[in-house]
């Protein structure tokens, strides 16, 4: 089992790596290629999808993300797919290192201490730390478990960054293999998928902030306790 003292101190990844970059850099770098590509596809029309896929796939991977799969399914029969999985997995990787910065920072703010002492964070970073690159893998390449969480607890366990995009691009490409080539197969509508993402989204977004007001609960509630018998 995790140290609690290990969860309540300050996230800041450091030993990650996720900070080591000035904080305008991974924004510099998406808007230039956004830019890019969207200069591109008046150029080349018929790769239109592909270069919409570089910004898209910022802000459908981003902390506040977009439903993204569907995107993956659609552009399926319309591009090879080894493009499709290219595109998608690099630009995913530049979006992470944003992620994993703006995450660093955050998980740091006292606001975000009940979050870190719930019980809940603490026994599934203790599972987490069993096997993190399979996990992180795992959770990149299948829709059955988010990848949110996993973004939070690679950065509350420190996990080193090269690893963890290693993960993001061996995981991620394999999912986008399988999406388009399941947009190949069959047609499946988008709005679907769209409709699917938003639920969860919205599921999962009510559940973080009630894990975070519980913690704060527990942790003030173990502080009276300890001032009470004088621990």
């Amino acid at each position: 089992m995790s140290n609690p003292e290990v969860i309540a101190r300050p996230a800041l990844g450091q030993e990650s790596g996720a900070l080591r970059w000035p904080v305008w850099v991974w924004p510099t770098v998406m808007i230039v290629t956004s830019l890019a590509a969207f200069g591109l596809r008046f150029v080349d029309p018929s790769q239109r999808g592909l270069y919409d896929l570089v910004w898209y796939t910022y802000l459908g991977n981003s902390l506040a993300p977009l439903p993204f799969d569907g995107a993956i399914v659609y552009l399926g029969p319309l591009h090879p797919l080894w493009r499709i999985v290219l595109v998608g997995a690099v630009c995913t990787v530049i979006i992470e290192y944003w992620n994993m910065e703006l995450l660093a920072r955050i998980l740091s703010r006292d606001g975000t201490r009940g979050f870190r002492q719930h019980r809940l964070t603490r026994w599934t970073l203790a599972w987490y730390e069993k096997a993190p690159f399979v996990a992180l893998v795992l959770t990149c390449v299948l829709p059955i478990v988010p990848h949110y969480p996993m973004r939070i607890l690679a950065t509350l366990a420190r996990y080193p960054i090269w690893k963890y995009q290693l993960t993001v691009f061996i995981g991620r490409g394999a999912r986008y293999a399988w999406l388009g080539a399941l947009g190949a197969l069959f047609k499946i509508p988008a709005m679907y998928l769209v409709g699917a993402s938003l639920v969860f989204l919205v599921l999962g977004f009510r559940g973080a902030r009630k894990m975070n007001r519980d913690g704060v609960n527990e942790a003030d509630e173990a502080a009276v306790a300890s001032a009470a018998t004088g621990a």
